[in-house]
């Protein structure tokens, strides 16, 4: 199973901003416990099965992944499920999905995510299963991946396994991530042969920024502009080509970006709010 974790979304308004949708938001998680002591989990399994997956994407020529603690945390949970219950599933009733059972435990900024689970008696034959099958195996070797948590509980002799996979972005404060909005802007004016535009004073753009973060839509206040646009993206460069009606406005003079890197209802695993405003 694979999941895009992030989306892209934008809106361009001029002068007063028209009534957008709110942003979609998602239930609450199931209260299923989310914490599993390690002995419970055979950690060396756990290491047996991240080493076979290690030496087959070396041998194909894909770099390693590497253990990230919140995936596993999120897998040994799941596989907890699994061996509890005597049989396999991605989700049972009552559980989070994959996207809410990463987000509750892990702080890295992931834009994509994947599960394998399965059973036998050893790591060996676990991994024999999945290679052998052609959409496990395509997670075990997608070289877009980077991050995984292995989790494996035994019932009697069978070993219950779920292998979270995710693709980990880069993390960037508020700064960096203004000056990245900000270079693509003047990149943008660049390519249309026009002159770099000014930087206003952001603070109170930043500031609407992050007021749509809170509010998990992008339907908020602004502050007055000649043109003001709003959009969520994974990674601050990510500069959607529909933002060049304002960039190539030759009357413009000077814009302020503000950025608000947030969780929420509707992208629980972290997205980039991202508010322009020219003028």
């Amino acid at each position: 199973m694979v999941r895009a974790l992030t989306s892209l979304a934008i809106f361009l308004l001029t002068s007063v901003a028209p009534k957008l949708p709110a942003a979609k938001t998602s239930g609450s998680p199931s209260a299923i416990p989310v914490q599993l002591a390690s002995s419970v989990a055979d950690v060396q399994a756990e290491r047996e099965l991240l080493d076979l997956t290690n030496q087959a994407r070396a041998q194909a020529g894909v770099p390693p992944l590497q253990q990230d603690d919140g995936l596993t945390q999120a897998a040994r949970v799941h596989a907890q499920q699994m061996a509890a219950q005597g049989e396999i599933s991605h989700q049972f009733p009552g559980e989070p999905s994959l996207t809410d059972r990463i987000a509750l435990v892990t702080a890295a900024h992931l834009d994509r995510a994947a599960e394998n689970v399965a059973y036998a008696g050893s790591p060996e034959r676990v991994e024999n299963t999945l290679m052998n099958s052609p959409p496990h195996r395509e997670n075990l070797m997608n070289p877009a991946y980077n991050v995984v948590g292995i989790g494996a509980v035994r019932n009697g002799n069978t070993l219950y396994v779920a292998e979270d996979f995710g693709h980990q972005l880069p993390s960037y404060s508020t700064e960096q991530a203004s000056e990245m909005v900000a270079a693509g802007v003047q990149r943008l004016r660049s390519q249309e042969r026009l002159p770099a535009l000014q930087a206003a004073d952001n603070r109170n753009t930043q500031a609407a920024a992050c007021d749509m973060a809170e509010a998990n839509s992008l339907n908020t206040t602004a502050p007055q502009a000649r043109y003001v646009l709003r959009y969520t993206a994974a990674l601050p460069d990510n500069i959607p080509p529909s933002i060049s009606r304002a960039v190539s406005d030759r009357s413009l003079r000077a814009f302020a970006a503000g950025v608000c890197y947030a969780r929420t209802a509707s992208y629980p695993n972290g997205v980039y709010w991202v508010m322009l405003t020219f003028y």
